[in-house]
């Protein structure tokens, strides 16, 4: 449940707590999550995987630091429903990784090729 500021005075069950900001965290964390995934789908339709695979984490990198300043900042007013929702958010995207992971081929260094 979304509460107004005139309501949140008077909320005495905190572990259903939820505000508008965290639920906007876990929004984009499962915008990010998509990203990833149409990335990895379509790895060879892109024209700069890499770049973009880049983008994409540090993009995730910035989420996971928002998250965890806002988590620091709710602390105990963080209601258990909203904290596991965001956290399922977290594990989720977290699990797209090593799918992106897969899809890098790495160049063989230029010490093997020398030799």
């Amino acid at each position: 449940m979304l509460l107004d500021s005139n309501t949140r005075e008077g909320v005495k069950n905190l572990d259903s707590y939820t505000d508008e900001e965290g639920l906007l965290k876990v929004i984009k964390t499962v915008e990010l999550s998509e990203e990833i995934t149409r990335l990895t789908w379509n790895w060879n339709n892109y024209s700069d995987p890499i770049k973009d695979a880049h983008e994409l984490m540090d993009r995730a990198q910035k989420l996971f630091l928002e998250i965890s300043e806002y988590e620091q900042r709710m602390s105990s007013k963080l209601g258990k429903y909203q904290q596991n929702k965001i956290d399922n958010a977290m594990v989720d995207l977290g699990k797209l990784i090593p799918y992106m992971k897969n899809k890098i081929k790495p160049y063989e260094s230029l010490e093997n090729i020398v030799r």
